[in-house]
């Protein structure tokens, strides 16, 4: 999904390389001899999906634009100009956060499977310790310039069992480990091999939403979250993606097509959270209708090579990026931003500040990238 792609056998950046065939002592074979040798046929090379390096570009992008859209949201009166800025941000937000979770359906169950235990785990670890890390980082931080709203210890320990204020955006990652642990597990039995620690660990995790909260309340625990795991809709959206990213090229529909289910779809969640629920469900057929069409679409785009550089460059960046913006979200949007200023004004400090946002975030992340900490800070 997002973070750095590791170009072992399992990515499908890998390059493939054959190796060369060792030279043996030459002996007479008769031509019969010869045409019944078997032919071996070199396995094709896995070719680089830089239109999924695009969709996990313009995911992250997007969840920050819907973020900013929601601070908008709470601090306007409704009605107001700045509150419908906020929801037309929105409106095109919501197929962001379950575009990660069919990039990972893609990427376990038809782009890169993993091939052994020692694979998964890598896998599980590469999500799990930036998980942890900007879990304290955000606790810790949000602390020094807030300290009458975050309650460090409660905070710490809440982090265990959820994702809660100041890192609320990491709550994705609390049933994406679960889903690649579970999903993963099964792929390596259908391939013959038997990882008993994965499997138990999968069905601790994957079975976590119904022994957890019993297990607290029997502790006398007054901690009452517990949101490892992960839903129906997730998992819906884990096949989904699968399915859909893996025939992209096969599934070709005209662009207006795509274009109008796009349109109407972001008109559909713009009518729903503004008169009806905000924020709108995740498991929201309308969610569907926008992920799908940016897919396909984004499938269809035919990308120059300097252009698909920059594009997988950015790629690596992504999952820290979106891990750190959380931070640029709190002071441009809830502090600097003027909800009450003029339409021109406000049309004219939104994208402004939205664009100072991402780069800042990309900035730092490419920064930690370089320092050789990603495998910490993601």
């Amino acid at each position: 999904m997002f973070g750095s792609r590791r170009l072992d056998a399992e990515s499908p950046a890998a390059p493939t390389t054959v190796a060369p065939s060792p030279v043996e002592p030459t002996t007479a074979t008769s031509p019969t001899a010869q045409s019944q040798a078997p032919t071996a046929k070199p396995r094709a090379p896995k070719t680089h999906r830089h239109d999924v390096d695009v969709m996990r570009v313009l995911a992250g992008l997007t969840v920050m634009l819907g973020h900013s859209g929601g601070v908008l949201i709470g601090r306007s009166d409704e009605g107001s100009n700045a509150w419908w800025l906020g929801h037309f941000a929105e409106a095109v937000n919501p197929w962001a956060v379950p575009m990660f979770f069919m990039i990972a359906g893609w990427a376990v169950l038809a782009g890169a499977p993993p091939r052994t235990e020692a694979k998964m785990w890598d896998r599980i670890v590469r999500h799990f310790i930036p998980l942890t890390a900007w879990s304290i980082i955000f606790v810790l931080g949000f602390n020094l310039f807030e300290t009458d709203e975050v309650d460090v210890r409660h905070e710490l320990v809440r982090s265990l069992l959820e994702a809660g204020r100041p890192a609320f955006h990491l709550w994705y990652l609390y049933a994406y480990i679960p889903l690649i642990l579970v999903f993963g597990t099964l792929i390596l039995f259908w391939k013959g091999q038997r990882p008993w620690k994965l499997a138990a660990l999968a069905i601790v995790l994957g079975g976590s939403t119904v022994w957890a909260p019993f297990a607290l309340e029997m502790i006398g625990s007054d901690q009452d979250a517990w949101k490892w795991g992960f839903a129906t809709y997730q998992v819906v959206y884990f096949v989904i993606g699968a399915f859909v990213i893996q025939h992209a090229q096969e599934l070709r529909p005209p662009i207006w097509t795509l274009c109008l289910l796009f349109a109407v779809s972001a008109i559909g969640v713009l009518w729903w959270e503004s008169r009806r629920s905000y924020p709108i469900e995740n498991a929201n057929p309308l969610i569907v209708g926008l992920a799908v069409s940016v897919i396909l679409l984004v499938s269809r785009i035919r990308l120059g090579e300097r252009t698909k550089k920059i594009f997988t460059t950015m790629a690596t960046a992504s999952f820290g990026a979106f891990l750190v913006h959380v931070f640029f979200l709190e002071l441009f949007f809830e502090h600097l931003f003027d909800v009450d200023a003029a339409p021109v004004l406000l049309v004219i400090q939104y994208p402004g500040l939205l664009a100072l946002m991402a780069a800042l975030s990309y900035g730092l992340s490419f920064a930690w990238g370089k320092l050789h900490l990603r495998r910490i800070l993601g």
